[in-house]
């Protein structure tokens, strides 16, 4: 479809808009009381209506958000050019809420415009141009080309005559106007999917840029998350310390990841038999032993480390239990013996006297 000339530039049912100018946020709380003063000239405004510019000047003192948003209206209103042209009917409301300043033209339409600028302890140190707007209805009507054969656009952007696969029979498509927005339904942008370019708008505001709308997302939330891609591991706590059969120690966390800690040093002697127990599996080494050699577990001439195992004895049980059956029947044999000797030197000694 092809969009012609607007048939009435006053749309059914919508009224021409006045052109407004909003401010920032001010870096102070006008809802309570402040002195305006001329220091940084904070009350020197700049403002021009319809092309009618002048310098306002407001009096110190002290103000609120709205007493200063009367007095910038009244001189706003007075303001007058070298023929006598005033630019009447500006308002200037103040928001508590937002704590700013709205300037609204007392005309409509596109050669309604309002421009500001003034100190930024009242958020009006880059307000943006304000220009009015008026509605309008176009007449839709099917593209042809020269041989009168309906045009149509495909998925690249380009003009053909051949309707697209999925085009209902009675019904036509409808080509949307470049820079015009359009999205899917989970919010991603649909149409356009290449950059925009623009040569210009209005007269007297004449731009030449490129846009390319690619990322943008149809998303009122001021901070919305459209894709999440993971690429690292959730918060863990310390779950646990491990040694491997390397001797390395790792600690576990409750996110399923493990980071070495450090490794076991191993020792080893040429005769094992011949160290020093100091108690407590404690040893330690002698000159029978021969000094320490030091390595790795698994390397050659170390064993390798079993974590969370106890030593299995190394004595052989029976033999020490018969050893100590054979011991205390000696020592009951010669306690039997020396009871004996006793027995009869005490009869000698007797026989004697």
């Amino acid at each position: 479809m092809t969009k012609t000339n607007a048939i009435t530039t006053a749309a059914k049912g919508l009224a021409a808009q006045p052109a407004q100018a909003v401010g920032a946020s001010a870096t102070e709380d006008l809802t309570q009381v402040f002195r305006l003063t001329t220091q940084g000239n904070e009350n020197i405004f700049n403002v021009s209506v319809n092309g009618i510019a002048g310098v306002i000047e407001i009096p110190q003192g002290f103000y609120v958000g709205t007493t200063l948003a009367e007095a910038l209206q009244q001189r706003i209103n007075q303001i007058e050019d070298t023929t006598g042209n005033v630019g009447g009917g500006i308002t200037v409301k103040y928001d508590s809420t937002t704590n700013n300043f709205t300037f609204t033209n007392g005309t409509t339409g596109r050669d309604s415009t309002i421009k500001v600028r003034g100190s930024n302890k009242f958020g009006l140190d880059d307000v943006d141009l304000g220009v009015g707007s008026v509605p309008q209805i176009y007449n839709l009507q099917q593209a042809t080309n020269s041989d009168g054969l309906n045009l149509f656009v495909d998925a690249s952007g380009n003009k053909v005559t051949t309707p697209p696969a999925n085009l209902v029979d009675g019904f036509f498509p409808l080509y949307i106007d470049e820079g015009e927005l359009t999205f899917d339904k989970s919010g991603r942008i649909l149409s356009p999917k290449q950059g925009v370019h623009y040569e210009k708008q209005e007269a007297g505001f004449s731009i030449d840029l490129d846009i390319d709308f690619t990322k943008s997302t149809q998303l009122a939330q001021p901070f919305f998350v459209s894709t999440v891609n993971q690429d690292g591991f959730t918060s863990g706590r310390l779950d646990g310390l491990e040694v491997d059969a390397n001797g390395t120690v790792r600690a576990n966390y409750t996110n399923g990841q493990n980071n070495p800690l450090g490794k076991l040093v191993l020792a080893n002697f040429n005769n094992q038999n011949g160290l020093k127990q100091i108690g407590n599996a404690t040893y330690v080494e002698t000159a029978v032993s021969g000094t320490a050699t030091v390595g790795e577990a698994g390397a050659e001439g170390f064993g390798t480390v079993l974590s969370g195992s106890l030593e299995r004895s190394n004595v052989d049980i029976t033999e020490e239990l018969v050893n100590l059956i054979t011991a205390q029947r000696n020592f009951q044999a010669n306690a039997k013996s020396i009871e004996t000797t006793a027995a009869t030197t005490q009869a000698i000694v007797n026989i004697r006297m």
